[in-house]
């Protein structure tokens, strides 16, 4: 298994699990959450991009 394809399964699987944590917490934890995210994808694409 590529480590792209790594890349790919960790953001889907931290995805699912954020949004299964927001749909418990509201305001403040679901913006740390959704930050949390967002650093992930774009550390995600940078891994991605300097691998080629």
């Amino acid at each position: 298994m590529s480590i792209k394809n790594k890349i790919g399964l960790g953001m889907i699987a931290l995805f699912i699990l954020v949004t299964t944590i927001g749909n418990f917490l509201d305001g403040f934890w679901h913006g740390i959450t959704f930050i949390s995210v967002v650093a992930w994808i774009v550390i995600a694409f940078e891994l991605s991009s300097s691998g080629k």
